[in-house]
């Protein structure tokens, strides 16, 4: 008779675990404010006074350490707008992580720029600040650094290369609401921050983005961006600059408030039940959280991060492990399957619609494919990833988590 769920076995865990996307009467009371008031639109500008969205922009950036929010349709134009706004055009070349989502590049090709690829830190999961360095040529803009799993980058060493170099730094934090690096909230740091609200994150409207900021001219320019073009105080029809329409939508800031109000809590006990069970993981020899390197105060936990050696577990790969492991009702996912320079976007021949971004081009030496990232590569061969809101749990639930893994190595046998 087999133990594991897999082959027939019993589950171990039969319940859910904390339900996402949460809400409460909070987000009920707010989304009906906005709907008997009659004012669904966030003005002409985006975030018009007495608009649910300006309160948003200000609770938000004000919660994050910065002067300035311009709240935005998701975050992928968030970063797109944050481009523009910092002059980043045709040719220029901006230096991203090898490990993070297809809209961190996907943006820097929006703008007709050159997104130049580098390698992780296997110990965070962020952006190598060595391989930064490497990659700047004459043509270097800008980095887009993103904050993995809620881990923060290295932003002292990264500051000082762009001061070095004269480089804008955005901090891609759609992983990171609520985290903080040396006492200072993510997306505070760099020249601007860039935050999604997509129904997986941290905090979720569905949708949703926001660019966070210090500097008041590119706040001003973000705004801009994101609401065709428009000055304050001017003509609706008048645009200033190129005219897109990238706002957020009344209904959707209002949920965002009440996603910022419980925040704090969540985050507060994301952090408790992962120091919890990283005790726990001492006793499971083969699985270890990703460490970090000891500078975030406050992991966001967009993701649980864990490293898994599959000798361990007599050879059964990750994709395996994982696949039995959501048999016993532990909710995990591998994550990336590989780099984005493993995309298959960026594998077509010559010649195909894709070009030049599969090739070289603009007088560079290699195509994105070509990008070497050999720690990213080991990372998403080995990473094991539980969603954030497993972690919402009560801290007796992260007991499942530990007792199915040890199932699994105990039965293994049943899988070989």
């Amino acid at each position: 008779m087999s133990n594991l769920a897999i082959n027939g076995g019993d589950k171990l865990r039969k319940t859910e675990f904390f339900k996402w996307p949460h809400y409460d009467e909070r987000e009920i009371k707010y989304t009906e404010e906005v709907i008997r008031s009659g004012v669904w639109f966030s003005g002409m500008r985006g975030a018009d006074p007495g608009t649910k969205t300006e309160e948003f922009e200000k609770k938000f950036a004000a919660y994050h350490d910065a002067k300035y929010g311009v709240a935005c349709a998701n975050g992928t134009v968030a970063i797109e707008i944050a481009l523009r706004a910092a002059g980043i055009g045709d040719g220029d070349e901006v230096i991203i992580p090898a490990l993070t989502f297809i809209a961190t590049l996907s943006a820097v090709l929006q703008v007709n720029g050159i997104p130049i690829i580098v390698d992780t830190i296997y110990d965070t999961q962020c952006i190598d600040p060595d391989e930064i360095e490497k990659a700047i040529t004459d043509k270097t803009r800008a980095i887009i650094i993103v904050h993995y799993g809620g881990f923060a980058c290295d932003m002292d060493r990264i500051m000082e290369i762009a001061k070095k170099y004269n480089l804008v730094v955005i901090e891609d934090s759609a992983h990171a609401h609520g985290a903080v690096y040396k006492g200072t909230k993510v997306g505070a740091i760099g020249d601007m921050g860039t935050f999604s609200f997509q129904e997986s994150k941290n905090m979720t409207a569905g949708e949703g983005g926001i660019i966070t900021t210090n500097d008041p001219d590119l706040a001003e320019k973000c705004i801009q961006l994101r609401s065709c073009g428009r000055l304050e105080g001017e003509s609706w029809y008048k645009h200033y600059i190129f005219p897109v329409n990238y706002r957020l939508a009344e209904i959707l800031s209002a949920v965002l408030i009440a996603q910022l109000e419980r925040l704090d809590e969540q985050t507060k006990k994301k952090n408790e039940n992962t120091n919890y069970l990283a005790e726990k993981f001492k006793d499971v020899d083969g699985i270890n959280p990703v460490p970090g390197d000891g500078d975030t105060d406050v992991n966001g936990y967009y993701l649980y991060l864990l490293q898994y050696d599959k000798d361990k577990f007599s050879g059964i790969s990750r994709d395996k492990f994982v696949e039995v492991l959501n048999a016993e009702g532990i909710p995990c996912h591998i994550g990336y399957p590989w780099p984005l320079t493993k995309n298959p976007m960026f594998q077509k021949k010559e010649g195909s619609e894709e070009v030049p971004y599969t090739f070289p081009y603009r007088g560079g030496k290699i195509a994105i494919k070509d990008m070497p990232c050999p720690v990213s590569e080991k990372i998403c061969n080995e990473t094991v990833i539980i969603p954030h809101q497993v972690l919402l749990s009560p801290q007796s639930d992260m007991d499942d988590i530990v007792s199915a893994i040890l199932k699994i190595q105990e039965n293994v046998s049943e899988l070989l």
